[in-house]
C-alpha cells in the first residue's frame, strides 16, 4: 500500500469474531479509533466555546461513520460540498459570535473549525495523519482556555486516544489489539522522564508577549448587591471560593472576616454599593488612608499579618482580604471603604499576597456626605421597625453602645432562629422579619440591624464577604467555601470610626466562633427546612462536601506546585538544591539530565534486546570468539548450530598433523567430550534438571574443563 494514498476502506471494516470486550476495544480498526479520539479532542472545549460549534462537530463526526459513509448517496463530491458549507458557515458563526475582535476564544474556535472541516475529507491514510496531528494542536489550545487539573486530565485522555489512533494506523489487521497497549505504555514511558526533566530544569523565561486568557462560564459567589435569600443560597454550596495560606500564626476563627464589598445604598429590599467610592491607585496617598495608617500601632506597621490567597474565578472585579487588607498585586486598587478591586474581571484562578494591619481606625472623622449616605433610608416603608428603633434608642439614653446592647438583648430573648430556608417576605421586609417570621440567615440579620441603626441617625452599612472557613486537608492552608458567605454590619462611632457588629452572632454565635461547617453539622437537616425534602438536601450537601474537599485539595496542589512552578520557585527550590547560580549552569544541568536520561533509555533498550545465552552455550560462544582471533574460519557462523560448528572444528583438527601428542592432548578427543556434554545439557537427561542443581553444575564444570583442554 502507498503510504499517502491508501484508502481507509479496509480500516473501516467490522469484525465479528468472539472477542472479549477489552480485545474488541483495543482491536478497533484505525478508522474507528480516529473517530473515537475526536470526541475526546473536540468536546472538552464545550465548556468555553460557542455551542453551535459543537453541533457542527457532532454532525461532522456522525457523517464519517462507516454505516453512513458507505452508502451510495455519500459521494466524494457531496462530502466536498459539505466541507465547504461547514467551513463557510463556521466563518459566519465566528463573525456573529465574536465580531471583528480577535481573542483567545476566537483563535481556538477557528482552529477547532479547521479540524472539524478536515474530517469531511477523511479518505486516505494521509488524511488520517493530518487529522491526528491537527488534533494534538487542538488539545494543546485547551490550555489557553483553562489550566485546571480536570482540564489536564481531559487533555491526557484526548492525547491517549490520538496516540492509540497512530498505533492502530501502523498496526493493520490486528483484530485482537494484542501489543497495542504495550506500544502505548512504551511510548508514554519514554516520554514521561523527558517531560519531567524539561519541566524541572527548563528556564522559566518571561514571555515575549502576554495575552488575556479566556473568560469561562459564570461562577457562583458574592454578587454586587444583596437581598434576602442571596447568601442562604450560597451557603448551600460547597464550592471553593478561595484558599488562604498564612505566613505566621493564623488568627482565631471568629476574627476571620474576609471583607469583599460594602453596601451603603438601600431601596427597602436590596442593598447596593454607593458609586461615589474613592479608589486609591497607588499615587499620592489620600487623607482617609493616611489617617487610618497613623492609627496603626508602630509594632503592627513593622510586622503585619501576611497571608496569600488563591482566589477561584468569579468574573467579578473584587477581591477578599481580612479587615483591613492591603496588597501590592499589580492592577489591584484599594477603595475608601477598604475593599480590594481589580481592574479586570477575575476570569482565571489568581493568587495575591495581602497584609492585615490591626487594630486600625478607618474614617475617624465622617464627612457630611458620607454621613448622609450611611443614614439614608427610603421615604416610607417598615414603619414598625422605625418606631421600635426610636423607642429603644430613647430607652438607651441615646447612647449608641447601649442601644446596640439593647437590640442584642431583645434578639436573644425573642424566638429568632437561624435557618437556610426562611419564609418569604413581602414589601415591608424588615418589619415582617423582626416582628413576624423571625427566621432568617445572615443577610436578614445584617440588613435589619443596619436599618435599626439608621432609623435613629447612627451611620451604618452592610459588609459582604466570607466569614471563617476550615483548615484544609493538608493542615497548612485555610479553605473558604461558598457556604462561608456572610454579611455583617459596620456602625460609625465617634472617636472609633467604623466598628464591626455581627448581628448574626446574637442568635447563632457558633456560626462565628466555629464556622458554617460546624453549624450545618450540628443542626443537620433542620438548617434546610423541614420534611423529606430538607433531609434529601442535607444528604446531598454532605456528599458533595466530601467530594469537593478531595477535588479542591488535588486542584490546590496542582495549581501551587505545577501551574505555579514559576521562575522564583525554580530558583528557590530546585536550583538552590543543585547550587545552580546562573542560566548557563541551568542549561548545563538540563543538558546533563537530558543526556543521562537518553543514555539510560538506550541502555535499557540494549538490555532488553541483548542476546541471552543458555548457560551451556556461553562457554562455547566465548571459545568461538577466542578461536576467531587466530583464525576467522574457526568462528561459529551466525546461522550455524553449535553441534554443526563442533563437527567442523573436529574435521579441521583431523586434517592437521599432530604427531607426538597423547590422546589426552588430541583436539578431536576434547571436541568429542564437548559434544557429549553439550548434548546431555541441552537435549539429554540433564536438560530437564534445575540449572542450579549439583548434578547440572557438575556437568557444566566438566564442559568448561573440556573446553580448556582444547588448545
Amino acid at each position: 500500500m502507498a503510504q499517502g494514498h491508501t484508502t481507509l476502506k479496509h480500516l473501516r471494516q467490522h469484525h465479528s469474531h468472539a472477542l472479549s470486550p477489552t480485545q474488541k476495544l483495543f482491536g478497533l480498526p484505525a478508522y474507528h479509533w480516529l473517530l473515537l479520539a475526536q470526541i475526546f479532542v473536540i468536546f472538552p472545549h464545550a465548556f468555553y466555546l460557542p455551542p453551535w460549534l459543537f453541533v457542527l462537530a457532532a454532525v461532522s463526526i456522525l457523517a464519517q461513520l462507516p454505516s453512513i459513509k458507505s452508502r451510495p448517496v455519500a459521494k466524494p463530491r457531496l462530502y466536498q460540498l459539505a466541507q465547504l458549507t461547514v467551513f463557510l458557515g463556521g466563518i459566519g458563526g465566528l463573525f456573529l459570535t465574536f465580531g471583528l475582535g480577535f481573542g483567545i476564544e476566537m483563535g481556538v474556535t477557528f482552529l477547532l473549525l479547521c479540524l472539524i472541516s478536515k474530517l469531511w475529507e477523511l479518505h486516505t491514510r494521509r488524511d488520517a495523519y493530518v487529522v491526528l496531528n491537527l488534533s494534538l494542536f487542538v488539545l494543546a489550545a485547551l490550555f489557553l482556555l483553562d489550566q485546571a487539573l480536570t482540564t489536564t486530565l481531559l487533555v491526557l485522555l484526548g492525547a491517549s486516544g490520538v496516540i492509540f489512533s497512530f498505533i492502530a494506523l501502523n498496526d493493520d489487521g490486528n483484530l485482537t489489539g494484542e501489543g497495542r497497549l504495550r506500544s502505548f505504555a512504551m511510548l508514554a514511558g519514554l516520554a514521561l522522564p523527558l517531560m519531567i526533566v524539561l519541566f524541572l530544569f527548563f528556564p522559566r523565561l518571561p514571555p515575549l508577549w502576554s495575552l488575556e486568557l479566556s473568560t469561562p462560564q459564570a461562577t457562583t459567589g458574592v454578587s454586587d448587591s444583596m437581598s434576602p435569600g442571596d447568601f442562604a443560597n450560597l451557603s448551600q454550596s460547597t464550592e471553593l471560593a478561595f484558599r488562604a495560606e498564612f505566613a505566621g500564626e493564623m488568627p482565631p476563627q471568629y476574627e476571620l472576616y474576609w471583607r469583599g464589598l460594602v453596601f451603603s445604598d438601600f431601596d427597602g429590599i436590596t442593598w447596593t454599593q454607593n458609586p461615589n467610592l474613592e479608589i486609591w491607585r497607588g499615587e499620592q496617598t489620600p487623607d482617609w488612608l493616611e489617617t487610618a495608617w497613623q492609627s496603626v500601632p508602630k509594632a503592627q506597621q513593622d510586622n503585619p499579618l501576611s497571608y496569600k490567597i488563591r482566589l477561584e474565578p468569579t468574573n467579578n472585579t473584587w477581591l477578599y482580604g481580612l479587615d483591613y487588607p492591603f496588597t501590592q498585586k499589580p492592577g489591584v486598587r484599594l477603595t475608601s471603604a477598604f475593599t480590594l478591586r481589580q481592574r479586570d474581571p477575575i476570569n482565571q484562578a489568581t493568587s495575591y499576597e495581602a497584609l492585615r494591619f490591626s487594630p486600625m481606625i478607618i474614617d475617624s472623622e465622617l464627612t457630611p456626605i458620607d454621613r448622609q449616605i450611611n443614614t439614608a433610608l427610603p421615604a416610607s416603608g417598615n414603619e414598625q421597625s422605625r418606631q421600635f428603633a426610636r423607642e429603644l434608642f430613647a430607652q438607651s439614653d441615646e447612647d449608641p453602645l447601649r442601644y446596640v446592647q439593647a437590640i442584642q438583648n431583645w434578639v436573644t430573648t425573642e424566638p429568632f432562629r437561624y435557618t437556610l430556608s426562611p419564609p418569604p417576605l413581602g414589601d415591608n421586609r424588615i418589619d415582617e422579619f423582626l416582628f413576624s417570621t423571625r427566621a432568617g440567615f445572615c443577610e436578614h440579620y445584617a440588613s435589619s440591624f443596619t436599618v435599626l441603626m439608621r432609623s435613629v441617625g447612627i451611620p451604618a452599612r452592610v459588609v459582604a464577604g466570607y466569614q471563617g472557613g476550615e483548615r484544609g486537608r493538608d493542615g497548612s492552608s485555610w479553605e473558604v467555601r461558598q457556604m462561608d458567605a456572610h454579611a455583617w454590619t459596620e456602625i460609625w462611632l465617634d472617636g472609633q470610626g467604623w466598628v464591626r457588629v455581627d448581628p448574626t452572632s446574637f442568635v447563632a454565635p457558633e456560626r462565628v466562633e466555629e464556622g458554617m461547617n460546624f453549624v450545618t453539622g450540628q443542626r443537620g437537616a433542620a438548617m434546610f427546612g423541614s420534611g423529606a425534602t430538607a433531609q434529601l438536601s442535607y444528604q446531598q450537601f454532605k456528599m458533595l462536601q466530601q467530594l469537593r474537599r478531595l477535588s479542591d485539595q488535588a486542584s490546590y496542589y496542582w495549581q501551587r506546585d505545577i501551574v505555579g512552578y514559576d521562575q522564583d520557585k525554580q530558583a528557590n527550590s530546585l536550583l538552590k538544591w543543585f547550587n545552580i547560580k546562573s542560566a548557563m549552569q541551568q542549561v548545563l544541568w538540563m543538558a546533563i539530565g537530558f543526556v543521562s536520561l537518553m543514555a539510560g533509555i538506550i541502555l535499557w533498550i540494549w538490555y532488553r534486546r541483548r542476546k541471552v545465552w543458555h548457560i551451556a552455550d556461553k562457554p562455547l560462544v566465548a571459545l568461538s570468539k577466542r578461536l576467531a582471533k587466530h583464525n576467522a574460519q574457526l568462528a561459529m557462523q551466525p546461522d550455524e548450530g553449535v553441534l554443526s560448528w563442533l563437527e567442523r572444528l573436529n574435521a579441521y583438527y583431523a586434517t592437521r598433523p599432530d604427531t607426538g601428542k597423547t590422546s589426552k592432548q588430541n583436539p578431536e578427543h576434547s571436541i568429542d567430550d564437548i559434544k557429549r556434554l553439550y548434548r546431555r545439557l541441552r537435549y539429554g537427561k540433564y536438560s530437564t534438571l534445575d540449572p542450579k542443581s549439583e548434578v547440572y553444575q557438575d556437568a557444566i564444570r566438566q564442559l568448561y574443563t573440556a573446553i580448556k583442554q582444547l588448545k
